[in-house]
């Protein structure tokens, strides 16, 4: 009797493992759904939307994010560049050289909450500081003028 015991205990939990992995979303990011993810990201700055177009949560894009430095510089890459096409979008318009309309506040509010970290890291603790207090220095600079030009007479502002 033994036997017949063991291998009904073995079954159901064969039964219950499969009902498990069953109801057990995937949480695999592999290359594709990352790649398809920062996509998304790029396009629409939106986490959780672009997290679920590709099957999965926020939490668990931001959970990689934590575990994972290439995926972490990736993300920061990514929006790295959203920032910089929404600056140039911004420039573009401030100079009448497009016709997509750009809501000059908000564009002016999400530059300048910007984050500032670095993206590489130098070799020495002065060279970071430089680097910084220049890119700092520009951006400041740039927002400076933008606004300047957004006042003017006939600068469309998108709203």
């Amino acid at each position: 009797m033994h036997g017949i015991e063991n291998v009904a205990a073995n079954e159901a939990e064969g039964a219950a493992r499969a009902i498990r992995a069953r109801s057990t979303p995937t949480v695999r990011w592999t290359r594709d759904v990352r790649n398809r993810f920062f996509d998304l990201l790029a396009v629409s700055g939106d986490v959780a939307r672009a997290a679920e177009a590709v099957g999965k949560t926020a939490q668990s894009a931001y959970a990689l994010r934590r575990r994972s430095a290439s995926f972490a510089a990736t993300w920061r890459a990514v929006l790295d560049d959203t920032y910089e096409r929404l600056e140039a979008a911004l420039v573009r318009q401030v100079l009448g050289d497009t016709d997509t309309k750009v809501d000059v506040a908000a564009a002016l509010l999400l530059l300048e909450r910007r984050p500032r970290a670095g993206r590489s890291a130098p070799t020495t603790k002065a060279k970071v500081t430089d680097e910084a207090t220049l890119r700092a220095r520009a951006e400041r600079e740039l927002l400076r003028k933008l606004k300047a030009l957004s006042r003017q007479p006939g600068v469309r502002d998108g709203a």
